[in-house]
């Protein structure tokens, strides 16, 4: 919609993260140590300093977030060419 168009990156790749697991949720409860690959590693730090961010919704999705058990490995961009093939240029 317009309002999430405007988003910054960071909080797009989040919001990603957020809706990978609400929508998988019913598949993914009682695994154990997912591995989610991602390029955005600010996205670590996000979710390991939940405080450092003012903006409310986004401390909901990190709360969501932290509720799997996973763990979240930095795949360089110009190595993930399947899921950002599209993306970039």
């Amino acid at each position: 919609n317009e309002r999430e168009s405007r988003y910054s990156q960071a909080k797009i790749e989040l919001y990603g993260l957020f809706r990978a697991f609400h929508t998988m949720k019913l598949y993914l409860i009682g695994v154990q140590k997912l591995i989610v690959e991602m390029d955005a590693l600010y996205v670590k730090g996000m979710i390991n300093n939940p405080d450092m961010h003012p903006n409310a919704a986004m401390n909901r999705w990190i709360a969501a977030i932290q509720l799997f058990d996973f763990e979240l490995k930095h795949v360089p961009g110009k190595n993930f060419v399947g899921p950002d093939g599209l993306s970039r240029r």
